[in-house]
């Protein structure tokens, strides 16, 4: 059986009351707390396994909600019959209010594990480790604390700036000021390029599936620096990537989501679950079948109908944009339920399906960014460097196609459908591979937010919907009739600065 990273650090943190005796100052050996524990690189180990744990949450429970349902990829499916899950509702159809609980716990779980790193990172130098196994700890404490506020400052915007271990509440409440937004960039760059000096190219030995590489930390500052429409300085880090030769598109695109095939040659970065009664399984299966499934044809097991299931449904927008005879349509998406409450095809995501020997807790494990990602980022650099009717930015572009049984684009291609004749060509054709081609892994609403595309598209997109379902379900009359950028940054965080 392969081994995670994703042990759970569990170890108490005793407070040692201050005593004028000597022997009450003594730590037993036995006991693990904040003034031995960080001694060893067994114990840093054991801390930055405990850095990656938030992000199974994050994924399990928030993400695919505030990056994947709040785009034009996928929505709900009405449940009439319980309607505990309005939080989810509200994301998709930009109905936010500041005490949303799913937007803060996606706040919170980031910043637990921004603090987590904090320690890490702080505790580090006094440990005098290896250089190497030092630089392995740092590296990844600096990935994950850089990936959390990539991820939060897109959601958020202005957030709290923490670099610094916070020891007490009256520190808490001091770090609490949200920082500008170029601030919490800075660091995120600055975060990401330790990591890239500092982590390998690739792991050797056993228990490091799932570990962030000198890859993943290039990938992600690429994403930043795009994001930024640094384009020149993306480029550099994506060849870096594609030279590396660590890396290579599976044959096969099902291959990237099937459980036996997990971290693949084509992974960089995935969330890694394991099946069973452990606290450490995904329940995606659950949580995006239809709700009106009655027995156990889809799960292996029968599902509570509830306010648990319906969510992440595919959109007809999504459904819409898949070419004929695209490979990718089949390994994304099952279309043989027929709602009877509805009485249509209720699509939903076949990426994250394994039917698990314990009910709802499966090994599934969630992509983050794969190597198709880069060929996709890397073709959309040069495009933006200056657009050509041919070379490095059509190869990328169409080597993702080829994957998909899809014929290449080209400039002056005879098939309107496939011709790209233009730098706006390009890019509206490299949108369409990232929408295809990465649905349903939370790339979706921030390359609308990158590209400036989000307000056009969402807008069009909430007609359509709303069009749609009018004849299905009541839907609230406020739904897409804001479209924000920015989720509002919740309110019980939002009190800690007064």
């Amino acid at each position: 059986m392969k081994k995670y990273i994703y042990l759970l650090l569990i170890f108490a943190v005793v407070a040692i009351t201050a005593c004028k005796k000597d022997y009450l100052s003594l730590q037993p050996t036995s006991t693990q707390n904040t003034e031995n524990f960080y001694k060893t690189p067994a114990q840093f180990t054991q801390a930055v396994n405990a850095a990656y744990a938030p992000l199974q949450g994050l994924y399990n429970g928030t993400f695919w909600a505030l990056g994947e349902m709040r785009s034009d990829n996928t929505s709900y499916e009405f449940n009439p019959n319980d309607r505990s899950g309005t939080n989810k509702e509200e994301i998709d159809e930009f109905r936010d209010i500041n005490t949303n609980d799913m937007v803060n716990s996606f706040l919170v779980s980031s910043f637990t594990d921004i603090g987590r790193c904090n320690v890490i990172l702080d505790r580090l130098p006094a440990a005098k480790l290896n250089p190497a196994v030092a630089d392995t700890i740092a590296g990844q404490a600096s990935f994950l604390r850089a990936f959390n506020y990539f991820n939060t400052v897109r959601m958020f915007g202005r957030v709290p700036l923490v670099l610094k271990e916070v020891s007490s509440v009256s520190e808490a409440f001091k770090v609490a000021t949200k920082a500008d937004v170029e601030a919490v960039y800075a660091a995120i760059i600055a975060d990401a390029q330790v990591a890239i000096a500092k982590l390998p190219v690739q792991y050797t030995g056993t228990g490091n599936k799932g570990r962030v590489t000198k890859g993943t930390a290039q990938t992600m500052l690429a994403e930043v620096y795009m994001t930024q429409k640094k384009f020149d300085q993306a480029i550099p880090l994506l060849r870096s990537v594609v030279s590396s030769n660590v890396y290579q598109l599976n044959a096969n695109y099902a291959d990237n989501f099937d459980i036996n095939k997990e971290n693949g040659p084509e992974s960089i970065f995935e969330i890694q679950y394991i099946e069973g009664p452990n606290g450490l399984g995904s329940d995606f299966i659950d949580t995006f079948v239809p709700w009106d499934v009655y027995d156990d044809s889809i799960t292996g097991w029968n599902i509570p109908n509830s306010a648990q299931n319906g969510w992440n449904i595919p959109t007809q927008d999504l459904m819409d944009a898949y070419e004929p005879n695209d490979k990718r349509r089949a390994a994304s998406v099952n279309e043989t339920f027929k709602s009877d409450e509805y009485g249509v095809t209720m699509p939903f995501i076949k990426k994250y399906q394994s039917k698990a020997t314990v009910k709802g807790i499966t090994g599934n494990n969630f992509p983050v960014y794969r190597y198709a990602d880069v060929y996709l980022m890397l073709a959309e650099c040069l495009n933006e460097q200056g657009f050509s009717g041919g070379g490095d930015a059509f190869r990328y572009l169409n080597q993702v196609r080829e994957r998909a049984g899809l014929k290449d684009k080209t400039l002056g291609n005879a098939d309107p459908a496939l011709n790209v004749a233009s730098q706006e060509d390009f890019r509206a054709a490299v949108a369409h591979e990232r929408q295809i081609e990465l649905s349903f892994e939370n790339h979706r609403w921030f390359d609308l937010l990158r590209t400036g595309k989000a307000t056009t598209v969402m807008i069009a997109h909430g007609a359509r919907e709303k069009a749609i379902k009018k004849d299905l379900w009541t839907i609230n009359s406020a739904a897409y009739t804001n479209i924000k950028l920015l989720f509002p940054y919740p309110l019980s965080q939002e009190n800690l600065e007064h």
